[in-house]
């Protein structure tokens, strides 16, 4: 009998109406490239009930859309499911044209953030099949396996396709997994594990892992709480463990970075974490999580740094209290300043995540969220800086509110990337040349910040 075959997809990042080599090399230079970890669950999931699965890292590889055809073609899968952001819709899409070139029975399946929003725009596509939406893994296995069985797709949650009448259907939303530790660990063996490497392992390659799911809080320009849920779902301790564990001895990975939105809100599941991985002898194991301003303690931050935490990233976005408070952050400017200085006293590295152009800025916020960044640094210990241009993500609150205020430049999908250095919101008060100065010299004044001291 033959086995089912399922090739999974990331994308290449580049258009596929550019120049195809230019596109790949401007884009992989432009920001560092994690594994497809959304993939790797559902891969493990697929496995373990006996379907072939195929993973395809377009992105991570630089392959050309061409080069992912040619490796789709060789496959003759019987699915294919593509994820995407929205920023790659295109991209997406344009593998879903050339699937059903080569076999229009290949069941086409689109997931990841965009189509979790999008869905009912995306299923008008004639190359798409069926959309995901939500947590993909026990949706993905279902779906193949009503499909196989000749069930009706109209008993499986969390998707939305057309019926025999070219009809959109959309199915209720599964529930989010309540047990964490149900689900697999992520097929890594199916990653070329050496392409991945940030500018903040110390050379080493490394590996993402999500221990966590769903976020408490409101931020306006962030699509995280509508996709994982407001309630912050845990995997147990031991199970985290044991999965860190497998990385650590059948993969050799040395580094890890732990992709969740809130590692580590619940204080004491952190702690024990931290004590876990020193009790199970991973002591040349480095990590970096993400923190949140606010809700750092001095006992916490000893206890990562105990546990070999080298870098915590921290989402400050913006200097400016007037244009926090906006966006429903929830913190001040003094918490900045406390976290920071926290983190740097502990002897943890700290990044910080800076934004412009949120509606209603002026030139003088921006110029605030500039000097923040470089005072920071200059005075509190901050290690390092990102900065991106706003940009309103289909799911948020933002993305909604520009909408209905008719602030959106462009409902080209490509632009919708905070890596591109402009942005796609109307703003009152600056203009988009103005903007692009404004970006070129936060750049500038963070990395020449030691020449400038005296003016902060």
């Amino acid at each position: 009998m033959k086995k089912i075959k399922c090739v999974l997809i990331d994308p290449p990042d580049s258009s596929p109406y550019l120049n195809q080599e230019q596109d790949v090399s401007k884009t992989t230079q432009m920001h560092e490239v994690y594994p497809p970890l959304g993939l790797l669950h559902i891969s493990a999931v697929l496995e373990e009930n006996g379907i072939d699965v195929r993973l395809i890292e377009a992105r991570a590889r630089g392959l050309s859309h061409e080069e992912v055809n040619q490796e789709v073609r060789k496959e003759i899968p019987d699915f294919v499911g593509i994820t995407t952001i929205t920023a790659r819709i295109d991209s997406a899409l344009y593998l879903a044209a050339f699937v059903k070139e080569i076999n229009p029975d290949i069941k086409v399946i689109l997931g990841g953030p965009h189509v979790h929003f999008e869905h009912k725009v995306v299923i008008n596509d004639p190359s798409v099949d069926i959309c995901v939406r939500g947590e993909g893994e026990i949706t993905t296995l279902e779906l193949i396996e009503t499909i196989l069985k000749g069930g009706n797709l109209r008993d499986v949650k969390g998707i939305t396709f057309k019926d025999e009448k070219n009809e959109i259907i959309v199915n209720p939303s599964r529930p989010f997994v309540s047990d964490l530790d149900t689900l697999p660990f992520p097929a890594r063996r199916l990653l070329e594990n050496s392409v991945y490497k940030g500018s903040w392992t110390e050379g080493k390659t490394f590996s993402p892992m999500l221990a966590t799911r769903g976020c408490p809080y409101f931020c306006q320009f962030c699509d995280a709480p509508a996709i994982w849920g407001r309630v912050h779902r845990r995997r147990s301790v031991e199970n985290v463990l044991d999965e860190l564990e497998q990385i650590y001895n059948e993969f050799g990975v040395r580094y890890i970075r732990f992709v969740d939105d809130l590692l580590v809100v619940d204080k004491k599941w952190a702690i024990e974490l931290c004590r876990g991985i020193l009790e199970r002898g991973m002591d040349e194991l480095s990590w970096a999580c993400d923190g949140r301003v606010g809700i750092m303690s001095v006992e916490l931050l000893e206890e990562l740094k105990k546990a070999n935490c080298k870098v915590i990233f921290y989402g400050i976005e913006f200097g400016n209290q007037r244009i926090l408070d906006l966006c429903k952050k929830g913190f001040t400017i003094e918490q900045v300043k406390e976290t920071i200085e926290m983190t740097c006293k502990v002897g943890i590295s700290s990044y910080g995540y800076f934004m412009m152009g949120y509606p209603t800025e002026t030139a003088e916020t921006v110029a605030d969220t500039i000097k923040l960044a470089v005072e920071l640094a200059l005075n509190y210990g901050m290690d390092n800086a990102g900065f991106s241009i706003v940009t309103p993500f289909p799911g948020t609150g933002l993305y909604e509110s520009c909408k209905k205020d008719n602030m959106l430049k462009s409902t080209d999908w490509s632009q919708y990337s905070y890596q591109l250095g402009k942005g796609v919101i109307k703003l009152e008060h600056i203009t988009d040349e103005e903007l692009a100065v404004l970006y070129e010299r936060a750049l500038y004044e963070f990395q020449y910040r030691e020449k400038l001291r005296q003016f902060v």
